[in-house]
């Protein structure tokens, strides 16, 4: 129910000009952060130049508790300076997410825009017993973010939770320009 109010929605405002799907994204910043520091380590996490117009995201997450059979994320993507109310935000169960085809659209498309299945050792289903890779994830002028989406600086803020309790935050910052 509330997937159709949103598609009306965005179909409105599309209709209206007020939203454009993102033509160019740039991901400007990435801010990685522990809040257990007994439960993981995050070891890398950088970003950096590859070539003119390309970057290069490198993360290595330290497990320090295994088996991992409980995890969730909360992401919420925000218009930066204006103001704290999330644009977009969902919850999924990502264990439940390899398992089920009929997945949560939003949290498809975060997944699909970061090709996290083809750069990263994180697509499979719990239980986790080894550390989390993300290796030479390329940034670049193909990213699509497929959201209805007006143009500015956004932040696509990550809460990661193993067993409901809040392990580490991950911020993109994003740039959408024509």
């Amino acid at each position: 129910m509330r997937q159709l109010v949103f598609i009306r929605v965005s179909l409105i405002l599309l209709s209206l000009n007020v939203l454009t799907w993102a033509s160019l994204i740039g991901v400007t910043g990435l801010k990685c952060h522990v809040v257990d520091p007994s439960y993981c380590r995050i070891e890398n996490c950088v970003m950096k130049p590859v070539r003119r117009g390309v970057k290069e995201v490198n993360m290595v997450v330290r497990l320090l508790q295994v088996p991992i059979t409980n995890v969730s994320v909360r992401a919420e993507i925000l218009r930066r300076g204006y103001s704290t109310k999330s644009l977009y935000q969902f919850e999924i169960d990502c264990c439940q997410f390899w398992l089920t085809k009929r997945r949560n659209p939003m949290a498809q498309a975060v997944y699909k825009f970061l090709r996290l299945g083809t750069y990263s050792n994180a697509n499979h289903s719990c239980p986790y017993n080894n550390d989390i890779i993300i290796d030479h994830l390329p940034i670049d002028k193909d990213l699509n973010l497929p959201l209805p989406i007006g143009k500015g600086e956004y932040v696509l803020k990550m809460y990661w939770k193993t067993y409901n309790v809040l392990r580490s935050t991950i911020d993109l910052n994003l740039k959408i320009t024509d």
